[in-house]
């Protein structure tokens, strides 16, 4: 049928399919395999699905570590009112080669950016393509446990909205004898080149580990963060955004309200809701009673900082905003709720993992990867830690006492951190 319509008009039909029927129709024939696998056209069906608010295409992506498979779970969800309608499940090939969860980075144009740092010191980063099940296991940076000793580490994933070019920045605070040093040693990968480079930083900033979550709006990353100075002899410290432009490559920062300037940097975190940058002010970081949600209103400009809610958590955690105004959250017992801010009501979702496990974040279905991904550059991803045995050995194989392993090294690491950085405070 194509051989009497013009391949204007194919292009036109073929770039509002889904991902899975353009995946099916590479088989039709050699002229639609070359073209729908033509980085012309996957940028054009991109372009298509990011143009249209009403696409089918754009999702919620949720994860959790199920307490009863064992294993974290990632699905795909129509942001409606059940939002379990359209519920699709999606295979994840890498549960073998991590320690309980991976950290999910960011996710931008059908891509997540998986990290393998939360219970150790790992050094796999993957860009994983969920919907057309191919995935890239980035090669190894130069700052790692073996070269510079241990460090704290920072990621940031996005594009550049000009070049298109999927990057992932990586700031390294390797540990000194009075903290971690700045500036970091700050890499960058970029997927057109397939390669990390070293980019020289004068950022005299620091991000807490493990605590740290970026939001990225227009090609920037964004990252609560804290400076260290010297005042009248005395040693201070403010809380900041810090922000990283994936096209100049080069840092930023933003200033917070006054009341969140003073306020300790381990209990906030980044956030977009409703296309704005969001604070997340938490009461405690372990066991929070209360977030409260402040809003940039106008990008850059410090007076419009809003506080729009105060939430009472219970010692969950805030995961994100929906389309229909309510926010998802987890809670301290691993349930995944909807919240009304206004009528301050609850809605248990029907998902069940341990708290810390949980994101939520928007998904857009794309065809990139399509013809560079299932392969690594260089390397695969591998455990580098002698603390990464596996959780049948730590457990016994028990269902309830996988979960409490799970779950007790969630807690320590927060703990760990938490008086580490606290103890560095203090001192000022």
């Amino acid at each position: 049928m194509s051989e009497y319509l013009p391949v204007e008009l194919v292009i036109e039909i073929l770039k509002r399919l889904p991902v899975k029927s353009l995946l099916q129709f590479r088989c039709v024939c050699k002229t639609w395999r070359s073209l729908i696998t033509s980085p012309n056209f996957i940028t054009m069906h991109l372009n298509q699905t990011l143009s249209d608010p009403k696409n089918r295409n754009i999702h919620t992506l949720l994860r959790h570590y199920s307490k009863n498979q064992r294993k974290e779970i990632y699905s795909l969800h129509s942001d409606n009112e059940t939002f379990d309608e359209n519920n699709e499940g999606i295979e994840f090939p890498f549960g073998k080669q991590t320690k309980f969860y991976w950290r999910v980075v960011g996710s931008c144009n059908g891509l997540l950016c998986l990290s393998d740092d939360l219970f150790g010191y790992m050094d796999s980063i993957i860009l994983w393509n969920p919907m057309i099940r191919r995935s890239l296991t980035l090669p190894l940076p130069c700052c790692t446990l073996d070269s510079y000793g241990p460090s704290m580490f920072a990621l940031g994933f996005g594009v550049d909205p000009k070049t298109k070019d999927h990057k992932v920045v990586r700031l390294a605070y390797v540990q000194g004898d009075e903290g971690y040093e700045v500036p970091p040693v700050v890499e960058v990968f970029s997927l057109h080149l397939g390669s990390w480079r070293g980019i020289h930083s004068a950022v005299s900033y620091n991000i807490t580990e493990y605590f740290w979550s970026q939001a990225l709006i227009n090609g920037v990353v964004h990252w609560v963060a804290y400076h260290l100075s010297k005042k009248n002899g005395a040693r201070t410290f403010r809380s900041l955004i810090m922000s990283f432009d994936l096209g100049s490559e080069e840092f930023g920062e933003l200033k917070l309200p006054e009341s969140l300037a003073g306020a300790s940097p381990i209990n906030m975190s980044a956030a977009v809701f409703g296309g704005s940058l969001t604070i997340l002010q938490y009461d405690s970081r372990i066991w929070a009673s209360s977030c409260s949600i402040w809003v940039m209103k106008e990008y850059g400009i410090v007076e419009s900082w809003s506080n729009q809610f105060n939430i009472n958590l219970g010692g969950g955690v805030v995961l994100g905003d929906r389309g229909n105004g309510e926010l998802l959250l987890s809670t301290s017992s691993g349930d995944l709720v909807s919240y009304n801010c206004g009528a301050e009501a609850w809605l248990i979702m029907e998902k069940w993992g341990t708290k810390d496990s949980f994101y939520a974040g928007s998904y857009t279905e794309s065809l990139i990867l399509l013809t560079e991904g299932n392969k690594g550059l260089g390397r695969e991803a591998s455990m580098v830690s002698s603390a990464s045995s596996s959780v049948d050995e730590e457990s016994g194989g028990e269902d309830e006492g996988v979960n409490i392993v799970v779950e007790s090294n969630e807690l320590r690491v927060k703990s760990v951190i938490i008086q580490y950085t606290n103890a560095l405070l203090s001192q000022l």
